[in-house]
């Protein structure tokens, strides 16, 4: 009967450009910053749910950000915003009760996308640390070093 149990949500992404692309020097080129991305997908059940080629640095800020939000506030709710995208939000999770719900500007399909909340987090703080080792070992760079030159909106 409780949907959301039964749900599995799986996060995956490459990088979509060579190891070289950006050094330690470029930590203030914003341009340079912005032009690293990953394709990104999210699976639910299984079901292609989103598929998107993201700024690498941007998405991780965000995720960084709401989980040191989530630390001080356990129902905060996670937005993705990019400096390239003015319509909204192209990922959220909006907790609700002890569930949460991850939504998409850009769906490829319509999937029952609610989870038990602590589940959700559990995977975006995964996600989010996944991501930083990936960035600084792919690249070879330290990305505390970048953090405060790289873009980041927290609404429309």
């Amino acid at each position: 009967m409780e949907k959301y149990r039964t749900n599995t949500l799986y996060f995956t992404y490459h990088f979509t450009c060579s190891p070289n692309e950006i050094t330690a020097i470029d930590k203030r080129d914003t341009a340079k910053i912005l032009s690293i991305d990953i394709f990104f997908t999210i699976k639910i059940n299984n079901q292609l749910y989103f598929q998107a080629d993201l700024p690498a640095f941007e998405f991780y800020k965000a995720l960084a950000k709401w989980q040191k939000k989530w630390l001080k506030n356990q129902q905060a709710a996670f937005y993705y915003f990019s400096i390239e995208y003015d319509e909204g939000a192209i990922l959220e999770m909006i907790p609700f009760h002890q569930l949460a719900r991850l939504n998409t500007s850009w769906p490829e399909a319509e999937v029952y996308n609610v989870f038990a909340h602590q589940y959700l987090v559990n995977e975006l703080s995964l996600l989010e640390g996944n991501l930083k080792n990936d960035i600084e070992r792919y690249f070879d760079i330290k990305i505390s070093s970048f953090m405060p030159h790289i873009p980041y909106r927290e609404e429309c």
